[in-house]
C-alpha cells in the first residue's frame, strides 16, 4: 500500500536526521514507530504523508494518507469544514438544496449526498454532537481539535492513516474510542505516541535512531522484552570482552616481568 525507499531526510545546516530508511505499509497493518525524542519520527511521518519531502529516496503510494499532525497551528485560521476537507462538497450541497443545480454542484457532490450528515454523526461519535461547521479551529481546545481531526477517520474511511501523538489532548473516555477503531478498522495505520494502552494494539514496531529503522514483530510489551534481551546480550559481550582484555593485559605484563627479569640476570 505504500513504499518508502531509501529516505533520507538532511537538516538546512546539513545535519542528517536519519538515512537509507526503506519501509512497506501492507494493508491493515498497525505499525508503531518508536524513539527517542529528536529521532525523527514526527519528520519521517510528515514525509510518508507527502507534506514534507525527504532530502533523498522517494515515497510510493496509490491513496492518500490521512495525517494527522502532532500540533495543530496550520488548522488555526480554518472553519472545522475546511479542515475536514468536506468543505466544498458541503457549500454545493447546500446551493443545490436551495435550488442553485448547476453541473458544476453536481460533479462536486457527486453520489455523496447524505455529506453533511456523515460528518455531524462523526463528529457526535468523538464526543463533538452539535459543533456548528462553521466554528474556527484556533478557538476549540488541543483535546476539540484533535477530535475533529479524528472524525475525518470516519468521514474519508482511508487505506492509511497516519497518526502523530494522538492521545496526547484526550480524555479517557476518548482515548477508549481511538483504540476501539485501532482495533477494529481494516485501514493500515501507522502511529508516533508514548501512549503505552494504545501501543499495546500495534502489532508491528519500528523503533528509528542513528542506525536507521529496526523491525520487532509483536506488540509493545514484546518489543520490550526483545529489548532487555538484547541489552542483557550485549552487557555479556562487554563483559566478555572486558575479561579477554583483562587476561590480554595481564599475560602482557607478565611477559614484560619476565624479560625484565632476564634482563637483570644477564646484566650480572
Amino acid at each position: 500500500m505504500l513504499i518508502a525507499q531509501n529516505i533520507s531526510y538532511i537538516h538546512p545546516d546539513k545535519e542528517i536526521l536519519f538515512e537509507n530508511i526503506s519501509l512497506s505499509i501492507r494493508k491493515s497493518e498497525k505499525i508503531a514507530l518508536i524513539g527517542n525524542n529528536g529521532s525523527g519520527k514526527s519528520t519521517l511521518l510528515k514525509i510518508l504523508a507527502g507534506h514534507l519531502l525527504p532530502s533523498i529516496g522517494s515515497i510510493v503510494c496509490p491513496s492518500v494518507p490521512y495525517y494527522i499532525p502532532q500540533h495543530f497551528g496550520q488548522f488555526n485560521e480554518l472553519p472545522v469544514s475546511r479542515a475536514l476537507g468536506v468543505e466544498t462538497k458541503i457549500k454545493a450541497l447546500h446551493q443545490i438544496l436551495g435550488g442553485h443545480v448547476s453541473d458544476e454542484n453536481l460533479n462536486t457532490i457527486g453520489d455523496d449526498w447524505s455529506i453533511e450528515e456523515r460528518v455531524n454523526e462523526a463528529l457526535a461519535h468523538w464526543g463533538l454532537n452539535g459543533l456548528d461547521l462553521s466554528t474556527f479551529m484556533g478557538s476549540m481546545s488541543g483535546g476539540e481539535k484533535t477530535k475533529v481531526l479524528l472524525a475525518g477517520l470516519f468521514i474519508h474511511k482511508p487505506n492509511i492513516a497516519l497518526l502523530d501523538e494522538p492521545t496526547n489532548h484526550l480524555d479517557s473516555f476518548t482515548r477508549e474510542i481511538l483504540c476501539h477503531y485501532v482495533a477494529s478498522t481494516n485501514a493500515a495505520i501507522v502511529v508516533v505516541s508514548h501512549d503505552r494502552s494504545l501501543l499495546e494494539l500495534f502489532g508491528s514496531i519500528y523503533e528509528l535512531d542513528k542506525s536507521g529503522l529496526s523491525f520487532y514483530n509483536g506488540s509493545y510489551s514484546a518489543y520490550e522484552e526483545q529489548k532487555a534481551l538484547e541489552e542483557q546480550a550485549l552487557l555479556h559481550q562487554v563483559e566478555e570482552k572486558e575479561k579477554e582484555l583483562g587476561v590480554a593485559r595481564k599475560t602482557e605484563r607478565e611477559a614484560l616481568e619476565r624479560k625484565q627479569r632476564m634482563d637483570a640476570r644477564g646484566k650480572k
